[in-house]
């Protein structure tokens, strides 16, 4: 197909001098249809550029809610209008266009997408499980990547995938509170002061159930990481083939102890909330001053006035968990080139900084900073840059989170 592109423009060629190497095998799992042996930063335009023009376009999945009006009104129209590229966007369950994937590919049929953005968590271990993602290092191969952190760029949810997949989305956990009821100097960002606050001040701090809502279960990792001692007791943190009969008898364990004493402590003078919604609405009609939260949702609360304007956030001292989520090209792709070059549009400072803007959700490139490249108000609703630069952790494995909820509503909640 013939269209009237200016792609060699557009993919600007980066400076490292490496081509393109298959990962984790001797040899690329897919068919490209460009000369990948070749593809690097620095040839990027010359390569994909005419390829992608011919193929005309390509077919993108999205796994969100979240993300779909801000695709639909501001990235794809503008990723089509600089490249002459045309995207079929769909939207669906994670999870079932995964199995589509991967019936499609057992069958030998085409990829039902190009491009994907899928979550970290099950579905891409069913992803690298089945061999369904291109193995290709975007991050040493697209023009836009060579600013991104290298750990997030090639590790996913404790995953090593060596870049695979591409760190589209970066969450983070927080502590949410309306600087009119705590100042930000008086804010308790320990556990220990946070539990002092809440016994001082029944009622005024918000928890969200950690099995009800991902802001409840960031803040039990968090307060696991701040409460239990001992390098033993803590390899599970970090453990990713931990199996869920470790996991349950950790949680059952003596080295949780710590973690069930502070919220046996805790869960009396506090309001237990079932959804991170509920936590913030609590905030926003003043019945607590401080909630568990996620910063982009707070962020968007905040800008479409849900929140006092006197709202902020912050990271306890200790550290609270994140996560995000990523893009990737699927083995039996159709469209290739077009796929990498919108690949690299996604993962450029002027995308990355629009998505943040609009939908509070963190970059994993290392050159923005809102404090610098926001207004005031705009940095205001987000994390201060400090705080994320230094207490941002990993969330922990998906067993073991979900051995601590259960624990937690059958031995805790409970009693």
């Amino acid at each position: 197909m013939t269209r009237c592109l200016s792609l060699v423009a557009v993919l600007m060629a980066g400076t490292a001098a490496h081509a393109a190497e298959p990962v984790g095998a001797d040899a690329f799992n897919f068919d490209a249809g460009i000369d990948l042996a070749a593809l690097g930063p620095d040839t990027f335009a010359d390569i994909v550029g005419p390829a992608a023009a011919e193929e005309g376009g390509l077919t993108f999945f999205d796994f969100t809610n979240s993300f779909g009006p801000l695709f639909q009104e501001h990235l794809i129209p503008a990723f089509e209008e600089k490249t002459g590229l045309a995207v079929d966007y769909i939207r669906g369950d994670g999870n079932t266009a995964v199995q589509q994937l991967v019936a499609a590919l057992n069958a030998g049929r085409a990829a039902p997408a190009d491009v994907y953005f899928i979550g970290s968590g099950s579905s891409f271990s069913t992803l690298l499980a089945e061999d369904a993602i291109a193995n290709i290092a975007l991050h040493e191969v697209l023009p836009s990547a060579t600013n991104l952190d290298p750990a997030l760029a090639t590790v996913a949810a404790g995953n090593v995938h060596g870049g695979i997949y591409l760190p589209f989305h970066r969450n983070q956990t927080s502590i949410v509170y309306n600087s009119d009821m705590v100042g930000t100097e008086e804010l308790p960002l320990t556990v220990e002061a946070l539990l002092d606050y809440a016994t001082a001040n029944p009622g005024a701090v918000a928890v969200t159930n950690p099995t009800r809502g991902g802001s409840g279960n960031g803040f039990l990792q968090s307060v696991a990481n701040a409460v239990v001692e001992g390098e033993d007791c803590r390899a599970v943190f970090a453990d990713y083939e931990i199996t869920r009969e470790a996991a349950d008898a950790w949680a059952a364990g003596e080295c949780a102890a710590p973690l069930w004493a502070y919220y046996t402590a805790l869960l009396p003078v506090v309001e237990l909330t079932n959804g991170n919604s509920d936590t913030l609405n609590l905030i926003a009609n003043g019945a607590a001053a401080i909630g568990t939260g996620w910063e982009d949702m707070a962020y968007d609360f905040l800008g479409r006035g849900l929140l006092p304007p006197s709202t902020r956030q912050a990271l306890l001292e200790t550290g609270q968990v994140g996560g995000g989520d990523g893009m990737f090209l699927p083995v039996g792709a159709e469209n290739v080139a077009a796929g990498l070059a919108f690949l690299d549009f996604m993962i450029s400072h002027e995308v990355q900084l629009v998505k943040l803007s609009v939908n509070g959700s963190r970059s994993a490139r290392t050159d923005i900073d809102p404090a610098a490249e926001f207004s005031p108000e705009q940095a205001a609703r987000l994390i201060p840059t400090d705080q994320f630069a230094t207490r941002t952790l990993p969330q922990m494995p998906n067993p073991l989170k979900d051995a601590m909820g259960d624990y937690f509503t059958a031995n805790v909640l409970r009693n």
